[in-house]
């Protein structure tokens, strides 16, 4: 599996909090085939390269509901940080040394929660893309959708392009050199006024219809039956605590035997 550098702005990590850190690690494991490692703090795996944690909620009840939380690279965390506030966002849990660097827990300007993280090492380099690890992520702006668009553009220094896909789609797409690598919708009137704004992670899978039937055998639910969309075919299940995540389908990295000799046509670089 292959692992490329991200770079300031971009998804780096994601976090489960859990209500049950050894239910959902079993879940995981035995869906995506995650090698799940560690007591307190879990970290999972796929093919030696970490992908995800699991964090336990407070004993006394967490704020939110077991969700997964995207985290993005940050440039200067302390300095991110401090702008936090101005942008119309708030604060939870201050830059803190975990295993893989410091990371920083906040509320955007839509009223979602996610983080930003600085490496401990001088590399920033992910699993993505491929089955078992994060395909895509998307903020669900049930609220404030264009503060959610300054928030991050001026937190994040993201590159922003708007589509208007029809009167009852508006979506805008964070890119960096062209690729689009995030999106932000515009989900107002979609869900009950309760809901608030939330990020949602894609995980890939191998066959979609083969990772549903494992969902409810482990103690997961089917929110939504599989669909084909133009990102390839997508299913919104609960996994066994309840946090809610996509499952994507997406097709195994194949290693290409190329030798100095062979011509390049034909081949992907």
């Amino acid at each position: 599996m292959p692992a490329f550098e991200a770079v300031g702005g971009m998804p780096y990590w994601i976090d489960l909090t859990t209500s049950d850190v050894r239910k959902s690690a079993h879940f995981y494991s035995q869906l995506l085939g995650w090698e799940i490692e560690g007591e307190t703090y879990r970290m999972a795996r796929v093919q030696g390269l970490p992908v995800a944690g699991f964090i336990p909620q407070p004993e006394e009840g967490g704020a939110f509901p077991d969700t997964w939380i995207t985290y993005f690279l940050a440039d200067d965390i302390d300095g991110q940080v401090q702008q936090v506030e101005r942008l119309g966002g708030r604060v939870l849990v201050q830059p803190t040394e975990v295993g893989i660097g410091r990371m920083a827990v906040l509320v955007d300007a839509a009223g979602a929660l996610f983080g930003i993280v600085e490496p401990g090492g001088e590399d920033a380099f992910i699993a993505a893309g491929e089955p078992g690890t994060p395909v895509w992520h998307e903020l669900t702006a049930t609220a404030g959708f264009d503060e959610a668009v300054d928030f991050y553009h001026g937190l994040l220094d993201w590159e922003l392009v708007s589509m208007e896909a029809s009167e009852e789609l508006t979506y805008t797409t964070a890119v960096v050199d062209g690729a689009p690598f995030a999106g932000i919708w515009k989900a107002e009137g979609v869900f009950p006024p309760q809901v608030p704004s939330f990020w949602q992670s894609y995980l890939g899978v191998v066959s979609i219809d083969e990772a549903v039937k494992k969902v409810p055998e482990l103690g997961g639910e089917v929110i939504t039956e599989p669909w084909d969309s133009e990102f390839g075919r997508l299913c919104r299940i609960a996994d066994s605590t309840g946090a809610v995540v996509v499952l994507c389908e997406v097709e195994e990295y194949v290693e290409q035997d190329i030798r100095e000799s062979d011509p390049l046509e034909g081949v992907d670089l």
